[in-house]
């Protein structure tokens, strides 16, 4: 009888003890040490050293295995619709937001409204989601916007525009355009609130089409105008590819399952309508800047013209950082990119008249690709008589919003960015 009971837990034991063994030598495979200064707590950092190799598994590699670039964005976009239900599921709204679709001029919108209107001010939050124009959606933001409604007590409407590459530009700007519209038409009837009183808000590609839209209305003088933007780490030119925050990550940062430059290069170009499918052997002189016409070039310094100011404060703690490198030019990236890298709608880095736009928080992370396009654009904005909050946070990364409720970073960012946009409203 002993004999029969021994032999099944012996079986147990060696079980569990390959599997151990399996998961260690797995995750010693995986490992890779974040750079000094990445996130700002004990806790932050464990986190970050479990759920970076994670996202490397589960879609950084294998997105890589594709011979296709689109198969690429489709496997990217199911890992991370998957993942992200695992994020946020310890914020508690209590049941005091209330949560529905509507269908406004032909774009799915989600509105998040405190239960009985019992609001704290009778504005409104437009919120637009990254993801690179080909990745993410309005499910994947649910736990941060309704996290954001609940706090503020204020209504938000989330926009579920089209994606590339099966909708390219101007597309996205477009549906968000056209449920704006109607919130301003019948978003005082509909909701109680007073439209004056709305700021947009946007991350990564998210704050491309918050900022586009921003000009947009403010080059026209159109009525009413907004309370404020947020651009949250905005993905705001494609011009140049070898600032300081560019060559840092093909530095220190290579490897890692955050956002880079050859990603960068790919999104932006399937927005444009270019065949990547096709075109990939592109990207390569792209990341060096050789997708330039030459003719472009004095347009492009003139937008980036903070640059030097960036570079010259800037340095990621002393660490080595090459000089820019020799640049790959490519007639065909040039001919392709031409329509759209000076152009406003498209690299709103790139507008020239920036005076008449609302009060303005730029918020930009240490180790994100795209923090000197978005430090440059808060300066450009103060020289041009816009007020403006910069907030550059030392220990973080692109897209870390969506560990808000797993990260202090990231929490106190959310603090920082309800705080501004209460403020915003009250003002305006």
């Amino acid at each position: 009888m002993m004999l029969k009971t021994a032999k099944p837990f012996r079986t147990k034991c060696f079980v569990l003890c390959v599997t151990t063994i399996l998961l260690f030598i797995t995750g010693y495979c995986l490992y890779k040490p974040l750079p000094e200064g990445f996130t700002v707590s004990k806790w932050d950092r464990a986190v970050m050293h479990v759920v970076e190799p994670a996202l490397r598994v589960a879609y950084y590699y294998p997105s890589r295995m594709f011979s296709k670039a689109s198969s690429m964005v489709h496997w990217t976009r199911g890992a991370l619709n998957i993942l992200s239900k695992t994020l946020g599921i310890l914020v508690n709204t209590h049941g005091q937001i209330d949560i529905k679709w509507h269908n406004w001029n032909g774009t799915p919108v989600k509105v998040y409204r405190p239960i009985d209107n019992q609001t704290s001010t009778d504005g409104a939050i437009l919120f637009i989601h990254g993801g690179g124009f080909a990745l993410g959606n309005v499910e994947m933001y649910d736990s941060l916007v309704e996290r954001m409604a609940y706090e503020m007590k204020t209504l938000f409407i989330s926009i579920e525009y089209r994606l590339s590459p099966e909708t390219v530009f101007p597309g996205g700007i477009l549906d968000c355009e056209a449920a704006i519209d109607y919130f301003f038409q019948y978003g005082n009837a509909q909701f109680g609130v007073n439209t004056s009183k709305t700021v947009i808000m946007g991350d990564s590609a998210g704050g491309n089409l918050a900022t586009v839209i921003a000009q947009r209305r403010a080059a026209r003088n159109t009525l009413p105008k907004l309370a404020g933007q947020v651009l949250i780490y905005p993905l705001l030119q494609m011009a140049d590819m070898q600032t300081i925050s560019y060559r840092y990550f093909h530095a220190r940062l290579n490897g890692y399952a955050l956002v880079d430059p050859e990603s960068v290069a790919y999104y932006y170009m399937f927005y444009a309508g270019i065949d990547m499918d096709e075109k990939a052997y592109l990207v390569p002189s792209v990341i060096s800047n050789g997708h330039v016409a030459k003719h472009l070039q004095s347009d492009v310094e003139e937008m980036m013209s903070y640059k030097m100011v960036i570079e010259s404060t800037r340095h990621y703690n002393n660490h080595s950082i090459s000089e820019r490198w020799e640049i790959e030019k490519n007639y065909e990236a040039q001919d392709l990119m031409e329509p759209f890298l000076t152009n406003p709608d498209f690299s709103p880095l790139m507008r020239k008249d920036l005076s008449n736009l609302p009060p303005t928080m730029v918020i930009t992370c240490e180790f994100d690709i795209l923090r000197d396009e978005g430090l440059i654009y808060a300066e450009r904005l103060k020289a041009s008589g816009v007020p403006t909050t910069a907030i550059n946070y030392e220990n973080g990364f692109h897209a870390m919003l969506n560990f808000h409720s797993e990260l202090h970073e990231a929490s106190k960012s959310v603090d920082d960015i309800e705080r501004w946009t209460l403020n915003a409203i009250n003002d305006a």
